[in-house]
């Protein structure tokens, strides 16, 4: 029972830390182009550098989830 918790407790993390990257990105974007006056680059940059962000943080985040981020030193 134990097990599922922590699982559920997991993906929520997971999905909040997607969130978190990808309106932080755009955020930071949409605050650069008015401070530089340059209506959608850094808009998109932050778009992009949130997505990257999201997906390899999830990456990491789920790869003990998975089985394969056990250290393989032992």
């Amino acid at each position: 029972m134990v097990n599922r918790w922590e699982a559920a407790l997991r993906f929520t993390g997971v999905g909040f830390y997607i969130g978190v990257c990808i309106v932080g990105g755009v955020y930071l974007g949409v605050w650069l182009d008015e401070k530089v006056d340059i209506s959608p680059l850094f808009t998109l940059l932050g778009l992009g550098l949130g997505l990257f962000l999201a997906f390899y943080g999830t990456y990491r985040m789920l790869l003990p989830a998975l089985g394969k981020g056990k250290d393989k030193r032992d």
